[in-house]
C-alpha cells in the first residue's frame, strides 16, 4: 500500500513518513465505495424520509401520511417515475417517440434508477433556498400535459385504501443504485446501439435519407391546406397529394435542429414494414435540403377522445373499437413493440367509422398537440407494473385497453380529476380500479374487462386471446360510429376540411 496520500482527504489527513512497518498498519481509503440509500417511515408520523427534499414536499401535498404508511412501496415507485416523466419530457428533442422494445425498456429502468441517486447528490442546502423546484414547478405549471382533458386536480384526500402488509424499513427498494463518482455500467446491447450511432456521420445519414426517400420535390408534389399543429421537432399540416387527389397528414421536420438524425433514419427503415389496416400508417418520405417531409394516412374524424367526453357509446359500438384496436395491438405485438400509450387520443376514426391507432414511432404528433404526446405515458391509462417495474412487456398494452373500455362507459378513465401523482400512487397501490355501472354491463363485457385488468401479469390476457373473447361477438358495423363522430364534431365545432 502506497504511503502517498490520494485527493482532498488524503491533503487533510496527510502525515509525516514512517518506517515501513508503521506504514502498514495505517488504514487505508475505502476503495469501490457504494451509495446507499435509505429511505424509511416515521414511526411516529408514518410520513416517508431519505428522499429528496423536493420529492418529499411533492408526496406530501398529495399522498396523505395514512397512505404513505398503508403503501409506502407505491408512494416510493409513484414519486420516482413521477419524476422520471418530468426529466424525460424536458430532455426529450425528437420529433417522435421512439418504438418500445425490450431494449428500450431495460434502458428506461437504468435512467429510472440513476435519477434518485443523481437527485441525492445534489446539495439539500441549495434546494431548499430554491423554494419550489423546478420539477414542482412542472407539475404545478404543466398538469393537463398528462391527459387529455385539463381538469382541476383535487385536493389529498383520504381514501379506503385496502391495507397490504406495511414495509418498516425500505432501505432496500434503492440501495446500490450506483458507484460514488461512476454511472452504472450500460448493457452490451445499449453501448452496441450507441457505437453503432457514432459510425455514421451527418454527410452519411443524408446520403441514406436520399437514397430511401421519395425523389420527388414535396413542395411541387403537395398543395398545403391546413395547419394543425407546429412545435420544437416541425410543423404538422394537411395536404392535397397532386398524384391521386388524397389528403394526407405531412410533418415537416428541420432535420437542423435534429440532435438524433440516425434515430430518425432508423424509424423510418423499420416503418416501411409497418402497414396494418388499424395503424395509422406512414405512406412515404420526402427530403428537400434540410427538411423531411412525413407523409401519412389522415383520418378525418378525429380522435376517439371527442366521441366518448360528448355521446354514449353502445356496448355493440365499444366491442368494434376494442376489436379493431386490438387488432393494431396484436401486429406491434408480433413485430416486438409495445405500444405503451393506449388511449383514446390515440384511436383516430375515419368518417366511414374506420378505427386506426396512432402515436407510435414516427406517427406521434401527427396530429399537432407536441406539447402532449412528448409526454413517456400517460398514467391514468398505465398498468400497475409500469409505475412499479415488474414483469414489464407487453401486456401493458391490453390493460391500457381495458382503461379505454371504461373511458368508453365513463366518458373519462379512472382518477382523472387527480393529480399525476397520486394517479400513479393509486395506481400502484389500488390496482385494479373500481369500474363504475359495473352491474349495468353485460355478462361478457364483465368478463372482457375482468381479462384486461388483471394486477397478476400472468393472468392478464394476450390481446390474440381477447380477439377470441365472446364479447367482441357482439360488435355493431363500424358505419354505426359515424353519427357519433358528427355529433361529436358539431358539438366541438371542429372539422378537418
Amino acid at each position: 500500500m502506497t504511503g502517498r496520500p490520494r485527493g482532498v482527504f488524503g491533503k487533510l489527513f496527510a502525515k509525516k513518513q514512517h518506517n515501513r512497518e508503521e506504514r502498514a498498519t495505517e488504514i487505508g481509503m475505502p476503495t469501490n465505495v457504494k451509495q446507499h440509500i435509505h429511505v424509511s417511515k416515521n414511526s411516529e408520523t408514518g410520513m416517508l424520509e431519505g428522499l429528496p427534499s423536493s420529492w418529499l414536499r411533492l408526496l406530501n401535498t398529495q399522498i396523505t401520511p395514512a397512505e404513505q404508511n398503508e403503501n409506502p412501496d407505491a408512494a416510493i415507485q409513484a414519486v420516482k417515475f413521477h419524476m422520471y416523466t418530468i426529466k424525460k419530457e424536458k430532455a426529450l428533442d425528437e420529433p417522435f417517440k421512439p418504438f418500445v422494445t425490450a431494449e428500450a425498456i431495460t434502458e428506461e429502468d437504468l435512467e429510472i434508477e440513476k435519477l434518485l441517486d443523481k437527485k441525492n447528490h445534489q446539495s439539500q442546502d441549495s434546494d431548499l433556498s430554491l423554494g419550489q423546484s423546478s420539477e414542482e414547478e412542472a407539475v404545478q405549471n404543466d398538469k393537463p400535459s398528462y391527459g387529455h382533458r385539463a381538469t382541476m386536480p383535487a385536493m389529498p384526500h383520504k381514501n379506503s385504501i385496502k391495507k397490504k402488509d406495511p414495509l418498516s424499513d425500505l432501505s432496500a427498494v434503492v440501495e446500490d443504485l450506483t458507484l460514488i463518482g461512476k454511472e452504472p455500467e450500460e448493457s452490451p446491447i445499449l453501448r452496441k446501439k450507441e457505437m453503432m450511432n457514432a459510425m455514421m456521420s451527418d454527410e452519411e445519414i443524408y446520403e441514406e435519407l436520399r437514397r430511401i426517400c421519395n425523389p420527388d420535390d414535396p413542395h411541387v408534389r403537395f398543395e398545403r391546406v391546413k395547419q394543425l399543429g407546429a412545435g420544437a421537432s416541425g410543423v404538422v399540416f394537411i395536404a392535397i397529394d397532386s398524384k391521386d387527389g388524397s389528403r394526407v397528414a405531412i410533418k415537416d421536420i428541420d432535420l437542423t435542429k435534429q440532435s438524433k438524425k440516425d434515430l430518425i433514419l432508423n424509424e423510418i427503415n423499420v416503418l416501411k414494414g409497418f402497414n396494418h389496416k388499424n395503424l395509422v400508417n406512414f405512406l412515404d418520405a420526402f427530403l428537400s435540403y434540410d427538411h423531411l417531409w412525413v407523409a401519412m394516412e389522415l383520418l378525418d374524424g378525429g380522435s376517439l377522445t371527442d366521441v366518448v367526453t360528448e355521446v354514449v357509446m353502445k356496448e355493440g359500438q365499444i366491442a368494434a373499437v376494442c376489436r379493431e384496436t386490438l387488432l393494431a395491438i396484436a401486429f406491434l405485438h408480433s413485430k416486438g413493440t409495445i405500444h405503451r400509450d393506449i388511449k383514446s387520443d390515440n384511436v383516430l376514426l375515419g368518417m366511414d367509422g374506420t378505427v386506426k391507432v396512432t402515436d407510435f414511432g414516427f406517427c406521434a404528433n401527427i396530429v399537432g398537440d407536441e406539447k402532449r404526446q412528448t409526454m413517456v405515458g400517460t398514467p391514468y391509462w398505465m398498468a400497475p407494473e409500469v409505475v412499479t417495474r415488474k414483469q414489464y412487456g407487453k401486456k401493458v398494452d391490453v390493460w391500457s385497453l381495458g382503461i379505454m373500455a371504461i373511458e368508453m362507459i365513463e366518458g373519462e378513465p379512472p382518477y382523472m380529476k387527480e393529480t399525476p401523482l397520486r394517479a400513479l400512487y393509486l395506481i400502484a397501490a389500488v390496482g385494479r380500479p373500481k369500474i363504475p355501472r359495473w352491474e349495468n354491463l353485460s355478462p361478457d363485457f364483465q368478463d372482457f374487462l375482468d381479462k384486461c385488468l388483471q394486477v397478476d401479469v400472468d393472468m392478464r390476457a394476450t390481446a390474440d386471446e381477447l380477439l377470441a373473447h365472446p364479447f367482441l361477438k357482439c360488435a355493431m358495423e363500424l358505419r354505426t360510429l359515424t353519427p357519433l363522430i358528427k355529433a361529436a364534431q358539431k358539438i366541438l365545432h371542429k372539422s378537418y376540411e
